[in-house]
């Protein structure tokens, strides 16, 4: 079914090519026939379709998981949106055949390699937009592009439905353990404060927000947190003790970017 995908994924993304006016991008070859390694690690990134930019908190952004990514141990992260504020993380352990047919689609059938990345080109404006990126790491090569590359306007939207289609086993992520960062921020009636407890949960938001660092946790608070952070509206806050606090949590080889585990 896989494969049936990646065929019809190829046939819609050449035939965009062919209609638009862009021209074509230089050839070079891939040899699907070639051995594809990547290095084994849990934290590299393998393959990444995520976007970048944009005017998004920093501080908030660290929650923030990536569209979909492949692990050096054949992890794989996705994200589902299923509505407003209702965002469902999926995951699932590929095999290596599963990895080497993707790569393959997105290197051989997708070209990726004819496109590189060009957004740290582009004049600087007012607003920073918000730019969809991709990322291959094989075969020692690590490979990156973006929507400034030249791509066709389905060129995107095309290899990340291939990366979220690549299992056939998904689960819901359950995250046990986590960075938590937390700040404390004035009283706004736009932000939705959801009501918490330091003597019921064990944790007390003002003193991770007074020590500047966030704290690495691996009790019961870690799901319940994410569960906050994908039901919520944006910068959803928690309220102890009448003080309002905004708060981030970095899940090691999840969250974009998170610091590994202690």
């Amino acid at each position: 079914m896989f494969k049936r995908l990646l065929i019809g994924l190829a046939t819609l993304a050449v035939g965009a090519a062919a209609c638009s006016g862009n021209p074509a991008p230089s050839q070079q070859s891939f040899d699907s026939t070639a051995l594809v390694t990547w290095d084994r690690s849990p934290s590299t990134i393998v393959f990444r379709a995520d976007l970048t930019g944009g005017s998004r908190d920093p501080f908030l952004s660290r929650s923030d998981v990536p569209a979909c990514t492949v692990y050096g141990d054949n992890h794989i992260v996705w994200t589902n949106e299923l509505g407003v504020n209702d965002l469902q993380i999926l995951e699932d352990r590929l095999t290596d055949e599963q990895i080497t047919n993707f790569v393959s689609f997105v290197a051989g059938n997708m070209q990726i390699y004819q496109y590189q990345a060009r957004a740290n080109l582009q004049p600087p404006g007012d607003i920073s937009p918000m730019v969809e990126t991709l990322t291959l790491f094989v075969n020692g090569v690590k490979h990156e592009t973006d929507a400034f590359s030249g791509w066709d306007t389905d060129y995107y939207q095309a290899v990340l439905l291939a990366c979220r289609q690549v299992s056939t086993a998904p689960v819901i992520y359950a995250p046990q353990a986590g960075w938590l960062s937390v700040e404390a921020v004035a009283y706004d009636s736009n932000v939705l404060a959801v009501p918490w407890s330091a003597q019921s949960s064990g944790l007390n938001l003002a003193e991770i927000a007074a020590s500047g660092q966030p704290k690495w946790l691996s009790d019961g608070n870690v799901p319940i947190l994410w569960n906050i952070l994908l039901t919520s509206s944006a910068g959803v806050q928690l309220l102890q003790d009448n003080q309002r606090y905004r708060f981030a949590l970095q899940i090691p080889n999840v969250t974009r970017d998170a610091p590994p585990a202690p």
